[in-house]
């Protein structure tokens, strides 16, 4: 924006001079020519007018009411904006505040009325535009970032001499750079490579600039990002604020403008900045003020910050307006460990704090729950399609670290689905919430496009965190998830890509989840009948269900507690009758409210068998208030848009 503004307000001021000097004003033209360069040297105190309009904007209008508006018509002023393309928008300001600037007063000087006139023009069309900008606009990141960073998996493996296969080392960028192309990663919309801790030297060189181990990445930094770009990727790069990186290499505490200089000439995609060794309260003006200087070399680059998840556990409360309009993405929440309950950790997380995180994320800024481990040693193949599910729900980054040159074809597949890709690449860029926590089952909803006539498509995802060893049936109309649509939508299972075809609100369908960490995702996109007669709501036997009387949405099939040991006891120290179990007629009016505490009612509920004999396991029903059908669009927090157009 600011450049755009800048090449405006120059190209009117040559319009100036060459008017005044063709009629030979010669004064007139030096004072012009003296006002373009006191132009020039304030052009970056205007970045700093900007910021400040940011987030005032910010400060006095809620998230909420900004993601109302971002799919809407524009305001008649600011439809200039539209016009341009998002190249012409990625260098506008993060947002984040610059270095303190001196003030200086001058007057401008004395034109004629024709001057006068234009240069007012300009300024008006300069303030237009900067009233229009809000929150983080460089134009980076409007879908969150894909790529491959090497943390998780390689870690600090600095020993090439043992181990140089796996070494943190140039030749393993390049090769992982090579099979992110010719293993079809960067078709489904992978397209970084990032480097993290660990490639730096010891020192900086006598310039006191940065320079990577001499050793393990003997071509340089720059070299490496120009072979990462001849594959048609990005290049990413790790720093810290701080004395020094978490692994103890040099931070850019006291270098901020040099260190992002130097990421420039190397030209850097991607800024990850971490927060070890630095005091959380200088992180308020720290990580802006290198935002600031990324912002200064011209180049793009994704800027990617811990600040939020450093300040949390320090007890202070993060900043989220100034976090918004400064970073892309920002972490808040543990680092990644190979393990499913580090997985589930963070899925607990975004549940329980969902109310606080999602308003944040949108298209240019997005929470990060950290890198995918799925092809590692950590996770269940079933776990893996998980937290590939849950990942595109939260709208996260999607940054695998894994070895690419061993990872075994069903986890590439997962890491490949273009079905699951596509609810996380959603352009909406609303971040998904938990609806549902019962019983060991979760269900989350993620609205996405298409849109009709106000109402959201969704993703849906059903999380099984039981362990009883045994698939958990989830019974549920549309309806009871919030999706009212009266024409219906049309269902897609995104792992097995099974049809359910045109379903309406009111019609009941099951899924079968698989215990210990399992999911089901399903895709509901809305259906526009327009007055047509539709064919569909019909599911295959097996995947129906009948209406129930009872509200609960999970049936049970064996999660029917302990067995008891051979003594008669319950594992717990339960006691029960060992008395045969009688059978009570299924509707008798004088049956006690409290049954006998015998172990077959304990097991299986007083009603086990029917009047025809037939076992039937009895369902437990929740509490009343444990699920009410309700509109996703203000019971669970979503805006209510109104659209001018139908997006497809």
């Amino acid at each position: 924006m600011i450049f755009l503004v800048n090449k405006v307000l120059f190209s009117s001021l040559k319009i100036i001079y060459h008017y005044y000097c063709a009629t030979k004003h010669q004064q007139e033209c030096c004072k012009i020519l003296q006002y373009s360069n006191s132009v020039q040297k304030k052009i970056q105190s205007t970045k700093m007018i900007s910021s400040n309009l940011q987030k005032m904007s910010t400060e006095t209008t809620s998230v909420q009411k900004r993601k109302m508006t971002t799919h809407s018509k524009p305001h008649r002023s600011c439809r200039l904006i539209s016009t341009f393309s998002s190249s012409s928008l990625r260098f506008s300001t993060r947002g984040g505040r610059g270095p303190p600037t001196t003030k200086t007063t001058s007057k401008m000087p004395l034109y004629s009325k024709h001057a006068v006139l234009l240069v007012s023009i300009v300024s008006f069309v300069l303030m237009l535009l900067l009233q229009c900008s809000s929150g983080l606009e460089n134009g980076l990141s409007r879908t969150p970032p894909m790529g491959w960073l090497a943390w998780e998996r390689f870690r600090c493996n600095t020993d090439c001499f043992n181990d140089p296969h796996n070494c943190i080392s140039e030749r393993l960028f390049r090769q992982m750079a090579d099979l992110v192309v010719s293993d079809g990663y960067h078709d489904v919309g992978y397209n970084h490579v990032n480097v993290d801790d660990c490639w730096l030297s010891h020192e900086r060189d006598r310039r006191g600039r940065l320079q990577a181990d001499p050793l393990r990445f003997p071509s340089g930094m720059g070299a490496l990002g120009a072979y990462i770009h001849s594959k048609g990727l990005k290049f990413g790069i790790y720093e810290d604020y701080g004395n020094f990186t978490c692994a103890g290499y040099p931070g850019i505490l006291g270098h901020l403008k040099t260190d992002a200089d130097t990421f420039a000439e190397w030209e850097v995609d991607y800024v990850k900045l971490d927060g070890c060794y630095s005091h959380p309260n200088d992180m308020d003006r720290g990580y802006p003020e290198f935002g600031y200087y990324l912002n200064q070399t011209g180049r793009p680059m994704v800027y990617a910050c811990s600040w939020p998840v450093y300040q949390t556990y320090s007890g202070m409360t993060p900043n989220y307006t100034s976090i918004t309009g400064t970073c892309n993405i920002w972490r808040n929440f543990d680092d990644i460990q190979d393990s499913w309950q580090s997985v589930a950790a963070v899925i607990d997380y975004y549940g329980d704090n969902q109310d606080t995180i999602i308003p944040n994320a949108g298209p240019g800024h997005w929470n990060d729950p950290d890198m995918l481990i799925i092809g590692n040693f950590g996770l269940s193949y079933e776990q893996s399609k998980t937290q590939m599910a849950m990942w595109a729900i939260f709208a996260a980054p999607l940054l695998m670290s894994v070895d690419l040159r061993t990872i075994r074809p069903e986890y590439k597949a997962i890491l490949q689905n273009r079905k699951i890709i596509t609810v996380n690449q959603d352009r909406l860029g609303i971040q998904g919430r938990r609806i549902y926590k019962q019983k060991g089952i979760e269900i989350w909803a993620r609205p996405i496009l298409p849109v009709y006539k106000g109402k959201y498509s969704y993703g849906i995802v059903f999380l099984n965190r039981r362990t009883d060893g045994t698939p958990s049936e989830v019974s549920v109309t549309l309806s009871e998830l919030g999706l009212d649509h009266k024409d219906g939508y049309h269902i897609l299972d995104l792992y097995d890509d099974y049809d359910y075809g045109i379903v309406t609100p009111d019609r009941r369908f099951k899924v079968d989840v698989n215990p210990s960490g399992s999911v089901v995702m399903i895709r509901c996109d809305i259906h526009k009948n327009n007055g047509k007669l539709r064919f569909g709501n019909f599911i295959q036997a097996g995947r129906d269900a009948q209406p129930r009387k009872d509200e609960g949405l999970v049936v049970d099939h064996g999660n029917v507690g302990f067995i008891p040991n051979a003594d008669g006891h319950h594992p717990n120290g339960g006691r029960f009758d060992s008395a045969p179990a009688r059978r009570p007629p299924r509707h008798n009016a004088q049956q006690p409210q409290h049954q006998p505490q015998t172990l077959h009612n304990q097991l299986y509920g007083p009603n086990y068998f029917n009047t025809n004999g037939v076992s039937t396991t009895a369902r437990p029903s929740y509490a009343e208030t444990s699920h009410e059908p309700r509109s996703l669009d203000y019971e669970h927090g979503y805006p209510v848009q109104r659209f001018g157009r139908q997006y497809k």
